[in-house]
């Protein structure tokens, strides 16, 4: 979708994990039980046994959840229900503390199945929030986009994915507004 370089490190797991869903072209690689299978293993968080529509559905109400958590780094407070799906999903992922060599830690699930793959993804975010990148993913402003990208601008101000396609439309759309009663 955008132009833009992707998350650095593991968080780039959590951003393709969030433009799983394609608003503009309408198409979500998590629609059915064998596509979210796909999805997990191409990113190393294969889970055993077979996944139902309920698991589908779960997944993408975390999703969701994550991407209505990045509103608030544009001044949006996250909904509610959000937050308690994100914590219900961490707290069936298991999340436990590892420690590396090098001095760092991060979280990872001790749960397996869906939510260790899930718990996996939320302690990408967590540990992303504690090392600050995560304050850099945003979600695009523009409603029919929603796609979620990481800020590299010096200043972290970017709203749009695209400064090309969303970020033209929205101001041109916001010229005509201003203009309408001319």
């Amino acid at each position: 979708m955008a132009d833009r370089p992707p998350a650095p490190g593991r968080l780039a797991i959590a951003q393709a994990f969030l433009n799983t869903n394609d608003l503009e072209s309408h198409t979500d690689e998590l629609s059915t039980p064998e596509r979210l299978d796909a999805w997990l293993c191409e990113h190393e968080l294969c889970v055993p046994g077979e996944l139902t529509a309920d698991d589908v559905a779960w997944t993408i109400s975390v999703r969701e959840a994550l991407r209505d958590l990045l509103e608030a780094h544009h001044s949006t407070p996250p909904r509610e229900p959000a937050t308690g799906v994100l914590e219900k999903a961490a707290e069936e992922g298991k999340l436990v503390t590892r420690f590396s060599a090098d001095g760092t830690s991060s979280l990872h699930a001790a749960s397996p199945g869906l939510a260790g793959a899930l718990g996996e993804i939320l302690g990408i975010v967590y540990t992303a929030m504690a090392d600050g990148t995560w304050y850099r993913l945003k979600v695009c402003q523009r409603d029919s986009c929603r796609w979620a990208f990481y800020d590299h601008s010096k200043n972290r101000s970017s709203s749009w994915c695209s400064m090309a396609s969303c970020g033209n439309k929205e101001k041109a759309a916001a010229y005509r507004r201003r203009h309408a009663h001319a």
